[in-house]
């Protein structure tokens, strides 16, 4: 006999309701603070966004639950904590869509059977949101309004808590709201200040580099330690595409995409004769668009001819401190790990390369080239067969340079790269000297700036040399010193 559904229903209905309605005693429409304003910016979609491109609709949000699902990807990838790993996904982001929308911003901890993410602390919660809307998030909605009592997240944590009871969580969200409400009139219409460049929103070399890795960092990977540097330094840095409108930005790295378009190359041949720099890293134009290897030399007919050099030979490298090119599986497939292992040659055959009077071990990979008769050496290789031939170059096109890079990218030399490129070109932080846990964007059109300093850290930190200007939070002059209580913020609007 067929289980009639109609007087089961109701009954769930009826349920339903006397929540809804139990909830509305406790919390009125207005007290409520899902914080969303209105996402229309002027002069801030990409070309490559997703509403041209007809990418799905996902695309154009930074993502779900965005503090806490990057919590977990700092948690299980120990990519330098959350602070850091929360300001590059979100740049990872704005590069496919320009501005965006975040649906599901965290309130809490977050949870399922198999993870879970730190709890902010007091005030950390309303330090991530305004970091999400500090790198380009024009939107955005807290996830979510109270935890689930069922399920699989049912200990991932809401705005008010399983008893529908306000508490800091619910007053902090209530204090982001108030934020939103005094600065969204000048932020609307502002963009986020790019001096460094990372090539990046292209999914054909992101997949491409999936289906021959042979151990090498991916693009993203290696792309990271350039962001990093720059998020510690408080430099302007970003993602964009070699097809967008690059002439706002100051120098474009490409980290290793193997696949390269002839259609790209006017564009950044243009960055470097107004003035910009170019930097390609190794293994650049290996493949065509077809994922084969074409019968010329790399970087590929355009980027050769512009930065003066054909890679004729390759070859891996041992990560600085690793017992081989590649680790061993784990016990987690069921094989013996044995307690002492011996190491691998490749451990044994480092490369160096010095730039200027500094030596730096390369990592992952070295490549040989050719390079034309206008071409500087900007670094050599220092041991073994490779002594004494380029392995940075440079190349003078119109008002800039074009680099190019024959290793992979470490922390060091990254560092090394910076001192050596950053100040002809231009760039310099935000605000000079600030405290390493002091995070520091720019936002911009041309009559008025929002400079954002948050506190990713619980102790107060003093900071000086900040420009002239307003603090919109809290409606104080700011000249030159500011403190940051933990975790606090300031929004400082600057002339144009």
């Amino acid at each position: 006999m067929r289980r009639k559904s109609g007087p089961q229903t109701s009954a769930a209905e009826k349920t339903i309701k006397d929540i809804r309605r139990a909830t509305r005693k406790h919390h009125s429409a207005e007290d409520k603070s899902g914080s969303s304003w209105r996402a229309c910016v002027a002069k801030t979609a990409s070309p490559r966004s997703a509403a041209v491109k007809g990418l799905p609709k996902a695309c154009i949000i930074a993502g779900r639950r965005s503090s806490s699902k990057r919590a977990k990807s700092a948690e299980m990838r120990r990519t330098g904590g959350h602070a850091a790993t929360h300001a590059l996904h979100l740049d990872i982001c704005r590069a496919f869509s320009g501005n965006f929308i975040v649906p599901e911003q965290a309130s809490g901890l977050g949870s399922q059977p198999g993870f879970s993410t730190m709890t902010p602390e007091p005030g950390e919660m309303r330090r991530m949101a305004l970091s999400s809307v500090a790198r380009g998030a024009d939107g955005l909605l807290f996830f979510r309004w109270r935890p689930a009592h069922f399920g699989a997240e049912i200990y991932w944590m809401g705005v008010i808590d399983h008893d529908d009871v306000p508490r800091r969580r619910y007053h902090e969200a209530a204090q982001f709201a108030g934020d939103i409400a005094r600065i969204k009139d000048d932020l609307l219409g502002k963009t986020v200040r790019m001096d460094v460049a990372i090539a990046g929103a292209d999914f054909d070399n992101q997949e491409a580099y999936k289906t021959y890795p042979m151990g090498l960092p991916s693009p993203l990977e290696d792309g990271t330690r350039l962001h990093r540097y720059c998020y510690d330094n408080g430099i302007a840095c970003g993602f964009i595409h070699p097809a967008d409108d690059l002439s706002r930005i100051k120098l474009l790295y490409i980290p290793h995409w193997v696949m390269w378009k002839s259609e790209w190359d006017a564009n950044v041949e243009a960055i470097v004769r107004n003035g910009g720099t170019l930097v390609v890293g190794a293994m650049t134009g290996t493949r065509d668009e077809n994922n084969h290897i074409p019968r010329t030399l790399a970087p590929g007919p355009g980027l050769s001819a512009l930065c003066g050099v054909r890679v004729e030979e390759f070859g891996r490298v041992a990560e600085p401190g690793a017992d081989g090119l590649f680790g061993m599986p784990g016990p987690e497939l069921g094989l013996n790990v044995p307690a002492r292992r011996l190491p691998a040659s490749s451990s044994q055959r480092g490369y160096r390369l010095a730039i200027g009077n500094a030596e730096y071990d390369a990592a992952h990979l070295y490549e040989l080239f050719e390079i034309d008769e206008d071409v500087e050496t900007l670094g050599q290789w220092s041991n073994r067969f490779l002594g004494g031939r380029t392995a940075i170059s440079r190349r003078s096109v119109g008002s800039g340079q074009a680099i190019y890079i024959g290793t992979y990218l470490t922390d060091v030399l990254v560092g090394a790269l910076a001192e050596h490129l950053f100040g002809n070109a231009g760039i310099h932080p935000l605000v000079p000297n600030l405290p390493s846990t002091v995070e520091v964007t720019l936002r911009e059109a041309d009559d008025r700036k929002l400079l954002f300093l948050m506190n990713a850290d619980d102790a107060t930190r003093e900071l000086t040399n900040i420009p002239e200007g307003t603090d919109l939070l809290s409606g104080d002059t700011v000249s030159r010193n500011l403190v940051l209580g933990p975790y606090g913020c300031a929004v400082i609007g600057l002339a144009g």
